[in-house]
């Protein structure tokens, strides 16, 4: 029951990221995957990638901690949400 409660959640914290429509999600990298862990901490939230993940960079932009994104994708059966797409976006579209 606490596994439910706690995916439930998890389902929950990250719909709330997509709400009002909105398929995509602005947030500054604070952590990016390794070998070890394969997941991107944006904006507060965790993200997973994979070898689907289409990722974008214009203008010569790296995607390294601090760098602005936007990601875009889907969340799974269990409330993980994996990333379909991401792009290096301006500082702007990352102010609150």
């Amino acid at each position: 029951m606490k596994k439910f409660l706690l995916a439930l959640a998890a389902l929950s914290f990250s719909l709330s990221a997509f709400a009002a429509g909105d398929d995509a999600f602005y947030g500054k990298i604070e952590k990016m995957p390794s070998a070890q862990n394969p997941t991107w901490v944006i904006g507060g939230k965790t993200f997973k990638a994979d070898a689907r993940t289409k990722v974008e960079s214009h203008g010569g932009h790296k995607f390294d901690v601090g760098a602005c994104v936007k990601v875009e994708g889907d969340i799974d059966h269990r409330g993980e949400f994996y990333v379909s797409e991401m792009e290096i976006k301006n500082e702007s579209r990352c102010q609150k």
